[in-house]
């Protein structure tokens, strides 16, 4: 491995390996085990953005860039996770963004209650907005030339002409699928929920779209940074949502997931590790060829995605395993890091994915 990744994986690495074991004693092995998923996935999710982060972050005047790739990242993904429980449960009940803060900390019986009933359609909303964003790297939309992680089918899959309304198809086909089989009292709540995760991930489309048209600088910049924050964030309250097979905020479940503050904390050690690695990685790579060596970390990240949206969208029919939800994310990304360092003649003979003519 190179010594520019070495160095940005470093300390990343050493803050897990203390922050695990501290999490295991003083709050459970579920935290544990969900600070493990989300801190790599971070980790991979930051090497997939630290390229275009570091383009943004170039035309940062510099006092500003260091505070933007670290504590802007981190304020805007823990904003999303917090934020986001209680104004799904406001929008549902009809009750005030801070009378519902204050149900979570003060009754949490109340407000774990209140979002079991928000569920069916957060579930449906995160589902088809993860797979559209993972859709992003499975039908290869950039047309962008690399080399397939898993062999001929992933090569095939990503030079489908019309990559964007293959995504769309295929996902709409699954949340199709997901309202058929839900129990019809939720099937609405599904269906818009749905239809809303299409709705926000274009409209985040568009905006990070024109945010970087003509060249544009200025709070543009830090616009298109917030759309890359707001897909992060997503991600993170969704790795939340799925971790034990039902809503993890639920301090009343039987299973023995985590309740709402050990959810914060985890999520500000997870995120903040993260964040360490993209703004050390970032500030080392300079948009170069620091992440050649980790060629399919890109690929690991994605796939944690698509995995995550299949397991929500499971999830409206069945419970999901807790150990199977807890630990996929971890397994897929270090797959990713182990078939990444070592240069392999065979790789002389995968396919390589190229644009579609």
């Amino acid at each position: 491995m190179r010594p520019i990744v070495r160095s940005s994986l470093a300390l990343p690495l050493l803050l897990l390996a203390v922050c695990v074991p501290v999490a295991w004693i003083l709050l459970s092995p579920a935290a544990a085990a969900a600070l493990t998923a989300l801190a790599l996935l971070e980790i991979a999710m930051a090497a997939d953005t630290s390229v275009p982060m570091a383009g943004i972050a170039a035309r940062i005047q510099h006092p500003a860039r260091r505070l933007f790739l670290s504590v802007g990242l981190v304020l805007g993904v823990l904003a999303m996770r917090l934020l986001l429980p209680p104004t799904a449960v406001a929008v549902t009940q009809a009750e005030s963004p801070a009378d519902a803060a204050a149900e979570a900390v003060l009754q949490p019986g109340l407000f774990a209650a209140h979002l079991e009933a928000a569920r069916p359609g957060i579930a449906a909303f995160g589902a088809l907005f993860i797979w559209l964003v993972f859709s992003e790297y499975l039908f290869n939309v950039e047309r962008t030339s690399r080399r397939a992680w898993l062999g001929r089918v992933e090569a095939a899959l990503a030079r489908v002409r019309f990559p964007r309304a293959a995504a769309l198809g295929v996902g709409v086909a699954a949340a199709a699928v997901s309202v058929a089989l839900a129990d019809p009292s939720v099937r609405g709540a599904i269906a818009i929920g749905s239809a809303t995760g299409v709705a926000a991930y274009l409209a985040n489309k568009v905006v990070a779209a024109w945010s970087t048209r003509d060249g544009a600088a200025g709070w543009k910049l830090h616009l298109h940074a917030a759309t890359v924050v707001f897909e992060r964030g997503l991600t993170v309250f969704m790795l939340f949502e799925i971790l034990d097979g039902s809503y993890t905020l639920s301090s009343t479940s039987s299973s023995p997931g985590l309740n709402y503050l050990e959810e914060a904390a985890v999520a500000v050690v997870g995120v903040a590790i993260g964040a360490v690695f993209l703004a050390r990685l970032t500030a080392t790579v300079n948009a170069e060829r620091g992440l050649k060596r980790l060629r399919y970390l890109k690929a690991g990240a994605a796939y944690v995605l698509g995995v995550l949206s299949v397991l929500l969208w499971a999830s409206l029919a069945v419970p999901i395993p807790g150990g199977l939800a807890g630990w996929f994310g971890s397994v897929i990304i270090g797959l990713a890091l182990l078939t990444s360092l070592p240069r392999r003649r065979s790789l002389r003979n995968q396919d390589p994915v190229a644009p579609a003519s």
